[in-house]
């Protein structure tokens, strides 16, 4: 489940525009937020959502880091203090 707080003006032109296409909210953010996924990233992944494109190796890696520790503190705990020193 996903919650998301929209401005006001928003709210009111999707209000309006569900009222007279007479669809729920719901299945027009669906719609959209799918439709806008797929042209900003055409190849991230199946309708379905489990398949990667294969095009890019590199797209099975997407979303995979956590944000626990930065990129900073990963490189010293495998490294050591002066990984990025002369």
């Amino acid at each position: 489940m996903l919650s998301v707080r929209l401005p006001d003006p928003l709210e009111s032109l999707l209000a309006a525009y569900c009222e007279s296409a007479g669809l729920s909210k719901s299945a027009v953010v669906q719609a959209a937020l799918k439709k806008h996924l797929k042209k900003l990233a055409p190849g991230l992944a199946a309708a379905s959502g489990t398949k990667r494109a294969t095009q890019d190796p590199f797209l099975a890696l997407l979303g995979s880091g956590n944000r626990k520790y930065s990129t900073d503190q990963i490189m010293r705990m495998t490294r050591a203090d002066d990984w990025n020193q002369p």
